[in-house]
C-alpha cells in the first residue's frame, strides 16, 4: 500500500566492508595505476582514472584546479597522482572505504549566530532558511527562532539571505549580522484581487503541476550534503538523539533510479537506555525521510489516481521571495474507507511548483493502516500510532526547485497487557540540505557505506561531543534539547 512507505519514517546504516578489483589486499590509496595525459585538465585526468579503475570519487568540480596538466606516469599509487594534480595545501582528500572524497582546504570559516523574529512583536520565526545568496550553502532556524551558519572563507564578501513564507525577504551583509545578530522580518500580506490569474479550480493546479515537473525541478544528478537529528521522547522525556551528516546523491526528476543515501560521520547520545524492559528502535530514519521528496514520490493527494479520496479549496494565498503562493487545504471525502491525509500544499502561481507540503495521517487512517507502523512489539505489551505529522520544502536554486528540508513527526502509545503502565513515545527527525553542487557524469558513486531500509539508526557508535561537527552545517538544537544535552555533559 502507497502509505506503508510513510510510515517508519526513520534509519541509519551500516557500513559495508569493500573490495578492489585485482588488488583487494591494498588500501584504497595504495591502488597503483598508470597515467598518460596530454594538456588535460585536472577533472579529464579524474574522470581517466574512474574509467579505467575501480575507484569511487565524491568532489565539487567547481573546486579543482584550473589549466592544463601533461602526465607520463607508470606504477604509482592513487594517493602520489592524487599529489601531483591536487596541491598538498590546498586539497583534502578523505577515504570512507574505497570512496574518495575531495574538498578544497580554507582558511577558518566565519562562524555567525542569531536570531530572527518578526518584527512587530519580536516572536521568534521557526523555519526561516539561511544561507549565502546565490549559493547552495545554508541552514535554517530552530523552533525558538534561532541559528548557527557557517561560511566559508572564500564566500566572506557574499551576502546573507534569509527567506521565510509569509514574510519580506532580507539580504544582509556578514558584517552587519556580526555586529547585530537579530535578523527583524516584516510580515506580507496580499488580497485576491492583486493576483491576475485565478486558476480554475484545485484539478486544473493539480494537472499543471504535474505537467511541469521536468522543467520546474532539478533536470541533473546532484550531490547534496545533508544534515540530519532524529530524537525520541518518552512522555515529553529525551530518551536519545542521533544526529549524521549524509551525502544524497539525487537523481534528475525525470529519471527513474532511486535516490542514494550514505553516512559520512555521526554521533548519539543515549539519555536513559532501557524504562520497564521497554526500548524504542526506529527503522529507515534516514533512508525514507528522502522519499518524502513528495514531487519525485507522489503522494495520493497529488496522484491523478488517487484525486477522487480527497476535497480540496483554496484558502488566502501567501508571498514567499516576491512569488504568489496558492494554499490549497486537503483532507480526506466522506465515507471513504482508504488511508488519507490531510493538510496543505503550497504552489507557485507562476511556475506551478510545489513549493512545500505539510501532511498527517488522520485518525481513521492511523486506525487503517495502523500496523504497518509495527514492525515487532515487545512482549507482553500493545503499540499504537496516535499520530504521524509530515513535511517537506523546497527551495530555487539557478531557476529550478530543489528539495531542502524534511520533517516527520510520529507518536505512540505503549500499553502493558497486564500491568498498568501506559506511556507515549514521539519520535522526530529532520534532514536539512546544507551545501549541493552538479555530480559529475563520469565519477562514481561507490556502494560502501549506503544507509539501507532496513537499518537502525539508533544502533549508531559513538558519544556525544558539541564540537563533533566541524565546519558542517547543521541545525542548532532548540532550547529543551540544549538544556537536555548539557545536563548528560554535566555543565
Amino acid at each position: 500500500m502507497r502509505l506503508s512507505t510513510r510510515n517508519l519514517m526513520l534509519l541509519l546504516l551500516i557500513l559495508l566492508g569493500f573490495k578492489l578489483s585485482g588488488q583487494e589486499h591494498l588500501p584504497v590509496l595504495e591502488h597503483r595505476l598508470t597515467c598518460r595525459v596530454d594538456s588535460s585538465s585536472v577533472e579529464q585526468i579524474l574522470e581517466k582514472i574512474v574509467n579505467e579503475n575501480t575507484l569511487f570519487f565524491s568532489y565539487n568540480p567547481d573546486i579543482l584546479p584550473k589549466g592544463l596538466i601533461s602526465l607520463n606516469l607508470c606504477n604509482i599509487t592513487v594517493d602520489e597522482l592524487l599529489r601531483k594534480i591536487l596541491p598538498v595545501n590546498d586539497y583534502r582528500i578523505d577515504k570512507l572505504d574505497n570512496q574518495l572524497i575531495i574538498t578544497r582546504k580554507e582558511a577558518t570559516p566565519i562562524k555567525l549566530s542569531g536570531i530572527v523574529v518578526e518584527g512587530r512583536r519580536e516572536t521568534p520565526i521557526v523555519y526561516a532558511s539561511v544561507g549565502i545568496e546565490g549559493e547552495s550553502i545554508g541552514t535554517m532556524t530552530n523552533i525558538d527562532g534561532k541559528y548557527d551558519l557557517i561560511i566559508p572563507w572564500r564566500l566572506r564578501t557574499k551576502t546573507v539571505s534569509i527567506r521565510c513564507l509569509g514574510f519580506k525577504p532580507q539580504e544582509m551583509s556578514i558584517e552587519i549580522l556580526k555586529l547585530n545578530p537579530k535578523i527583524t522580518m516584516e510580515p506580507i500580506s496580499i488580497h485576491l484581487r492583486e493576483i491576475e490569474v485565478k486558476p480554475v479550480d484545485v484539478s486544473d493546479v493539480l494537472k499543471k503541476f504535474r505537467k511541469n515537473i521536468e522543467q520546474n525541478y532539478e533536470g541533473s544528478t546532484q550531490m547534496m550534503v545533508t544534515f540530519y537529528r532524529e530524537t525520541i521522547r518518552r512522555d515529553d522525556q529525551y530518551v536519545g538523539i542521533w544526529e549524521a551528516i549524509m551525502e544524497v546523491l539525487k537523481h534528475p526528476y525525470d529519471s527513474s533510479v532511486s535516490d542514494r543515501v550514505r553516512f559520512l560521520k555521526g554521533r548519539k547520545s543515549n539519555f536513559q537506555k532501557y524504562f520497564n524492559d521497554v526500548t524504542l528502535k526506529i527503522q529507515g530514519g534516514p533512508w525514507y525521510i528522502t522519499t518524502l521528496d513528495i514531487v519525485r514520490n507522489l503522494e495520493t493527494f497529488l496522484d491523478p489516481k488517487f484525486e477522487n479520496l480527497y476535497k480540496y479549496r483554496f484558502e488566502q494565498p501567501e508571498m514567499f521571495n516576491g512569488r504568489v503562493i496558492w494554499v490549497i487545504r486537503f483532507s480526506r471525502n466522506a465515507d471513504i474507507e482508504f488511508p488519507c491525509y490531510y493538510g496543505r500544499i503550497l504552489i507557485d502561481a507562476e511556475s506551478y511548483a510545489l513549493v512545500s507540503a505539510e501532511f498527517g495521517l488522520d485518525k481513521k487512517s492511523l486506525k487503517l493502516n495502523g500496523e504497518t507502523f509495527i514492525k515487532k512489539e515487545p512482549f507482553g505489551y500493545v503499540t499504537r500510532p496516535e499520530g504521524a505529522e509530515y513535511s517537506v520544502k523546497y527551495r530555487m536554486i539557478n531557476g529550478r526547485w530543489q528539495f531542502f528540508s524534511a520533517r516527520t513527526d510520529v507518536t505512540f502509545q505503549i500499553r502493558q497487557k497486564k500491568g498498568s503502565l501506559k506511556t507515549e513515545y514521539r519520535s522526530v527527525s529532520d534532514i536539512l540540505v546544507t551545501q549541493q553542487y552538479p555530480f559529475p557524469s563520469h565519477v562514481r558513486f561507490g556502494p560502501e557505506g549506503l544507509f539501507r531500509a532496513d537499518d537502525i539508526f539508533s544502533d549508531i557508535k559513538g558519544s556525544y561531543d558539541p564540537d563533533f561537527w566541524g565546519n558542517y552545517n547543521v541545525i542548532k538544537p532548540d532550547e529543551d534539547l540544549g538544556k537536555a544535552l548539557r545536563a548528560v555533559e554535566g555543565k
